[in-house]
This record gives structure tokens, C-alpha cells and sequence, in this order.
């Protein structure tokens, strides 16, 4: 089957579909033809995407509007809450997976940040890796029966920064550090399952909104100003999120164990487990700080 073809007629739920890289992976899928069911918390932004991905050629669209932290209290409390969130059309997360079922599911909901470890605060922490962790592991946790039944795929999009450390993320670092051990934990527990488990490293994605995104945060915490830039100011080149997301959908078509862009970061983060010191060096010389 071409890869341009990969997901059609098939279903796709991607968390934080509804912006940055989940929403280019939304209309990539809607693009082969795909049903896609979005998640997310703004509504109006939820109904604006719905109908890029049909003019896109969506199969079908579903969006339910969730804040996916709040998948992280338990599945009880998590049908408590769906029930309450009113999604459009009028079908629930639960409803959908039982008439749609799952072949791709996409954990691309997360939070950046900048900040040092010895600055940040519990709540601080707490943020990072509701949105960046458990959140996720929430989300596997309630397709994973569908997802049993279709034997699909579950990509979940860390970081370089959950491989390497990142200058000035100390709480997004550890987060995303959390995630790839998270999504490899569920790697090797769903061997059995059928279940295929994709992992995404990307570097600093194109954003509208990239140079002055942290700006504020950067300021309060008296911060070098490099810091508010991609990667926290290390020189890397920006992703196109439409080209990633083409990347994304054919490594998880192959059923690929990994993707990390670029691939020479792969070789930084065998050095960090390797040869520590030379790695935080290569690191330090990397930081844009001109």
C-alpha cells in the first residue's frame, strides 16, 4: 500500500490535534482520507480545524473537547468528566471508539517551558508532567482496547529534549525524559497485544509564534534571552510540521520503533549514555548565545 494511502477509510485519534504538530498531522491524515477524531480544549479552534481536515478530504471528523489532564484522575472520574464536556458532534470519546474503533492513536498533547531546576516549583513540575506524561498514559490507557481489536499503532511525540537535556527546560527535559520511558515501559508490556508502539524524537518545530513564545517567562525568571528560542537556544534548524507529519504517518504505516529528526541527534544521545562528558560538551557548544 502507497504511504500516501497508509490511513485511509482507517481511524485516527490524535490528542492536541487541534494545534501546533497535531493539527498538521490531523490534515495529513485528512488527506489520505482518514476518519479523524480530534482532541482538544478550545472549542472554537476545535470547529475551525474539523472543517479544515474535511475541505482537507477526512473520511469523517469527529472533535470532543477535553482538557486530557483531566484523564490522568482515573478512568471513574475520566467518564464523569467526558460525559460533562459536551463534544461535537454529540458523541463522547467512548461512543466514538465503539462504532469507529482505533488504528492510529496520536499522543501529540504537551507543554514546553523554560526554567531551571532550581527555580521551578512543585506546581510547576506537576504542569509539565500531567500534560507531558500522564496525560499520555491516560490516553493509551482508554484506546488500548480498540486498539487491541485493530492491532494498531500508538505514537506518542516526545522530544531531543526527552533524549538530551535541554539548556534552560529543566521540567520539560525531565517531563519528556518521563514520556520515552513511559512509552517504552508500554513497548514491552504490549509485546503480545498486537499493539505497535511508535516513538518521536523531533527537534524545534516552525511555529508562528516561535521567537517570542517564552518571552515572558524567559523575562521572569531572569533568563538569558537565547533561551525563549527553539531548543532553548541551541542551533538547530526548525521542522516544517507538514513534512514531520508525513515522516510521522509512514514510519508508524512501517511500524517503525522510532523516528528521531534529525538523525544525527541519535548518535548525541548513544554518547550521552557513553560518554557523558564529551556529550554535555558537544551540548554546551551547540548553544546559540550570539
Amino acid at each position: 500500500m502507497g504511504s500516501r494511502q497508509s490511513w485511509k477509510n482507517r481511524t485516527a485519534v490524535i490528542s492536541g490535534g487541534s494545534n501546533g504538530l497535531g493539527r498538521a498531522l490531523a490534515l495529513a491524515l485528512s488527506q489520505q482520507s482518514a476518519n479523524v477524531v480530534i482532541i482538544g480544549r478550545d472549542e472554537d479552534r476545535l470547529a475551525m480545524v474539523r472543517q479544515q481536515c474535511l475541505d482537507a478530504g477526512a473520511q469523517s471528523v469527529y472533535v470532543v473537547s477535553l482538557d486530557v489532564r483531566q484523564m490522568a484522575v482515573g478512568q471513574k472520574a475520566f467518564s464523569d468528566i467526558e460525559t460533562a464536556t459536551h463534544p461535537a458532534p454529540d458523541e463522547s470519546l467512548r461512543d466514538i471508539l465503539a462504532v469507529q474503533g482505533c488504528d492510529l492513536l496520536i499522543n501529540a498533547v504537551g507543554k514546553s517551558d523554560r526554567g531551571l531546576l532550581g527555580q521551578l516549583t512543585h506546581a510547576d513540575l506537576t504542569e509539565q508532567f500531567e500534560l507531558n506524561v500522564l496525560a499520555t498514559h491516560a490516553m493509551t490507557q482508554f484506546c488500548f482496547p480498540a486498539l487491541c481489536q485493530s492491532r494498531g499503532v500508538v505514537v506518542n511525540i516526545a522530544s531531543l529534549a526527552g533524549i538530551v537535556p535541554g539548556p534552560g527546560m529543566g521540567g520539560y527535559s525531565m517531563s519528556k525524559h518521563a514520556l520515552v520511558g513511559l512509552h517504552r515501559q508500554w513497548r514491552i508490556e504490549s509485546d503480545s497485544s498486537g499493539v505497535h508502539f511508535l516513538l518521536v524524537c523531533p527537534g524545534p518545530i516552525q511555529r508562528e509564534d516561535t521567537l517570542d513564545r517564552y518571552a515572558d517567562v524567559v523575562h521572569s525568571r531572569g533568563l538569558d534571552p537565547a533561551s525563549q528560542r527553539p531548543g532553548g537556544g541551541v542551533a538547530l534548524n526548525r521542522l516544517d510540521p507538514n513534512w514531520l507529519s508525513q515522516k510521522i504517518l509512514q514510519a508508524a504505516c512501517h511500524r517503525k520503533s522510532e523516528l528521531i529528526v534529525p538523525t544525527k541527534a541519535r548518535l548525541l544521545a548513544l554518547m550521552m549514555a557513553i560518554w557523558p562528558s564529551l556529550a554535555d560538551g558537544i551540548i554546551r557548544k551547540k548553544m546559540n548565545r550570539t
